[in-house]
């Protein structure tokens, strides 16, 4: 028995949530607003009889896709998953406004207004399982590594774009069992809104005060207080509330089975 979604990256974690490391697969007819996970395989999105006749031909040739989802944990809730990226900065206060509006081009609205009132964040991550530090720099921790700063955004990332197509980051690969963690410690308005327009092509990856690291998990945290900075958004997965940091995401090898046809 496989499952279905009608929609875009919520319906897609919604999906998640019910099939998620189990021997379900999931079809998907991406007809939402942003559809970045189905992009990110490859797969038919607002159309809705390429999308149905996409999804046939993998029903019938059985051809299932085995990808990586991310597992999202903290005190006091229950365990959520994440097919995309778990944003926990900018990102994630652009998403929450862009939530309340309806209209096209909600979400680059949504940033605009986001960034000019935009003060930097105090964080503090630790990560496990690093194979790239991306340049930033790590002090050693007790279970891996640590980074404590200011910064605009902090998104783990499985699959490489977010909010309808925002390359944020555009090297990561969705089955290689790892997070692309992006952390911009950037702290004026000006460097926030040059570096958003450059993140619709990745290359915001490019410039020195944009970091991503690769790990298996990371958990990000509120840094000392600072009682300049503005509260901290709450973290969203897929575009959808997660709730307040703490948390860790952790990448879960294979732990989604997507209906994906090799051709039509």
């Amino acid at each position: 028995m496989d499952a279905l979604v009608v929609g875009g990256d919520g319906m897609v974690h919604l999906g998640a949530q019910a099939v998620a490391g189990t021997s379900t697969a999931l079809g998907i007819v991406a007809v939402g607003s942003g559809d970045d996970f189905a992009a990110c395989l490859g797969m038919p999105r607002g159309d809705v009889p390429a999308c149905v006749d996409h999804l046939r031909a993998a029903v019938d040739a059985r051809s299932v896709r085995q990808v990586d989802a991310i597992r999202v944990s903290g005190p006091d809730r229950a365990d959520r998953w994440v097919a995309g990226a778990v944003s926990a900065g900018l990102d994630a206060a652009v998403n929450a406004r862009a939530e309340m509006m309806r209209s096209r081009g909600r979400y680059t609205r949504a940033a605009l207004a986001e960034i000019a009132t935009f003060r930097a964040w105090p964080y503090s991550l630790r990560l496990h399982g690093l194979t790239d530090d991306g340049g930033l720099p790590l002090e050693p921790s007790q279970d891996g590594w640590a980074w404590h700063g200011r910064a605009a955004m902090v998104t783990a990332a499985n699959t490489d774009r977010i909010g309808g197509g925002i390359r944020v980051t555009p090297r990561a690969v969705v089955d290689d069992g790892l997070l692309d963690v992006l952390v911009a410690p950037v702290l004026t308005r000006a460097a926030a809104a040059r570096i958003f327009p450059l993140m619709f092509s990745g290359r915001h990856v490019h410039r020195p005060d944009v970091h991503v690291l690769r790990a298996r998990a990371v958990t990000i945290a509120p840094g000392s207080p600072d009682p300049t900075a503005a509260p901290l958004p709450d973290a969203h997965g897929d575009g959808e509330r997660l709730g307040p940091l703490p948390l860790t995401a952790t990448a879960v090898p294979g732990a989604l089975r997507i209906l994906v046809a090799l051709r039509l």
